[in-house]
Formats: structure tokens, C-alpha cells, sequence
């Protein structure tokens, strides 16, 4: 992995220069190098985006699963991208029904780590909630398909 360039921000602390752009370049290649599993990369990434500021680290993040340009060896990129948001866990700098709806048409439904995310930010009952009562709104098939697959992890968040 590449070297992490740190600047000093106002209050004195280092700051982390990785932006979204970064984030996603250092995720792919390593996902498409070692695949989802490797956890010395999966700690080295977690220091990374944890230095990133929460909505670089978000978005870099989030892309894997609503970027259309991003779905190549898909499962293995968004089981690491998702395995960094839970541990690094950001805020949402969007509402959890937006979330949700970006990433549902792309989400590899084995991928458990998003809801756990959501769980972990946003509340498991809320998570649970949202996601039964969308359940009955989805006409298109592959959305509800998803919806369902969401709930069913978002269940086993402890």
C-alpha cells in the first residue's frame, strides 16, 4: 500500500489527506489485489480512512455500493469497503432512507457489514423499522429483493 501523506491541521493535530478520490483508489486496489479478507490490509485501510475526515472516509466508502463505475469484482469491494465503514464507523452525513436507496440497486445482498453500518449508527430499531415498512412500498423485484436481504442482516446486528 501507498505511503499516507499527513499534513498538520489548525488545532495542531495531524490530519489525514486522503479524500473520497483516495479512499476509493486504495479500497479497489486492494480489494482487487488481496480480496476482502487479508487482515493486515483491512487494519492498514482502517487506520487510513479512520485518519480521513468522516465525510471523505463516507463517501469513499459508500461508493462501492451506488457507483455504477465501481462494480467490478463487486463482492470483494464492497465486503472490504463495508467491513472499514463498520469498524471506522462515520456518521452518516445523509439520512438512513438515503442511504438505503443509493445503495440497494448495486448492494451485494452477502455483503452484511452496510446494515450492521447502519445498525451501528443510526440504531438497530430504527434500522429495522425503515426497512419492514419500505419492504411493502418495493414493486421492482431485484429493490424489494435487496430491502429484504437488509432486514434480514439488520436483525442479527447485535
Amino acid at each position: 500500500m501507498g505511503r499516507v501523506v499527513c499534513s498538520v491541521g489548525e488545532s495542531g493535530d495531524f490530519v489525514n489527506s486522503w479524500d473520497r478520490s483516495k479512499v476509493i483508489e486504495k479500497v479497489a486496489s486492494a480489494a482487487d489485489e488481496l480480496g476482502a479478507s487479508n487482515p493486515q490490509q483491512q487494519r492498514q485501510l482502517v487506520f487510513s480512512c479512520g485518519n480521513a475526515t468522516e465525510k471523505e472516509a463516507y463517501f469513499g466508502l459508500m461508493s462501492f455500493f451506488y457507483d455504477p463505475n465501481l462494480q467490478k469484482n463487486h463482492y470483494e469491494r464492497q465486503k472490504l469497503a463495508a467491513t472499514i465503514l463498520l469498524s471506522v464507523a462515520p456518521s452518516s452525513p445523509i439520512a438512513l432512507d438515503a442511504s438505503v436507496y443509493a445503495s440497494a440497486q448495486h448492494w451485494n445482498l452477502s455483503v452484511s457489514e452496510l446494515p450492521s453500518y447502519w445498525c451501528k449508527v443510526f440504531g438497530r430499531e430504527e434500522v429495522i423499522a425503515f426497512l419492514d415498512d419500505l419492504i411493502d412500498s418495493c414493486s421492482e423485484p431485484k429493490l424489494k429483493r435487496s430491502v429484504e436481504a437488509m432486514l434480514f442482516w439488520a436483525r442479527r446486528y447485535e
